[in-house]
């Protein structure tokens, strides 16, 4: 499984963010989860943020998307995102390190 397009801040607005990616099908059970890492410094992703949905085993890509809460505005924030299954075990899936400034 890997990763097919971003991930990239869709959307800021009342100290809320919204990641979003697609990737290819991650199979396993329907019930899953994105998964996001973040924080503002690079080296030390201390927050995390998931997000449920419920895979179509018959569509070839899945869209993840995932809110993070109490993001400043002004201020840059890093993250990686994953996928996991809703026993709590990771796709494997990371992606790299990105960022963003949150900008009303």
């Amino acid at each position: 499984m890997h990763i097919t397009e971003g991930p990239a801040l869709e959307l800021f607005r009342n100290n809320e963010a919204i990641i979003r990616w697609t990737s290819n099908n991650p199979g396993g059970t329907d019930e899953h989860f994105g998964f996001v890492k973040y924080g503002t410094d690079p080296h030390n992703l201390n927050l995390t943020a998931k997000s449920h949905i419920r895979l179509n085993q018959n569509h070839p890509n899945t869209v993840f998307r995932v809110r993070l809460e109490d993001i400043k505005p002004g201020t840059t924030y890093y993250y990686t995102v994953d996928s996991m299954e809703a026993t709590g075990e990771l796709d494997g899936v990371k992606s790299n390190v990105y960022h963003f400034t949150a900008r009303e």
